[in-house]
């Protein structure tokens, strides 16, 4: 695992997203989240409540770690969406879009699947960052 000093060098631009994660899962989680997900239970991660004050509180840092991702994969970010943990088995429906557009846009949020899964995506990123 990567020190969280390297972590923070190698991505300057998601140090306050990056303290932000371990804040709340501590650093000895990060193997388990690599390992297992976020879905677990993890402290900040468990409520819906809790996720979603998360997913808007570092929406633009979330959003652009979307993007970038997506990019990468060749991917617009909906269709990248659309194919994380809940909706792989429950396909995104119409108020899902809604509220992934307003997101992605900087719409008001109603606490909902999509912020859940905004900040999820955001833990674990961030873990995957710690990954050698």
């Amino acid at each position: 695992m990567i020190s969280k000093k390297q972590v923070l060098q190698n991505n300057t631009d998601y140090k306050t997203l990056i303290n932000a994660v371990i804040s709340r899962i501590g650093l000895d989680n990060v193997t388990n989240v690599n390992n297992h997900g976020i879905s677990g239970g993890y402290s900040g991660f468990t409520w819906y409540t809790d996720t979603h004050a998360f997913a808007m509180r570092y929406r633009k840092l979330i959003v652009k770690l979307l993007e970038e991702q997506a990019d990468q994969l060749g991917e617009d970010v909906v269709k990248m969406v659309s194919n994380f943990g809940v909706f792989r088995q429950n396909k995104m429906d119409n108020e899902d879009k809604k509220e992934l557009y307003k997101y992605l846009g900087g719409g008001r949020n109603e606490q909902s699947t999509i912020t859940n899964i905004m900040a999820w995506f955001a833990a674990e990123e961030v873990c995957r960052m710690f990954d050698n």
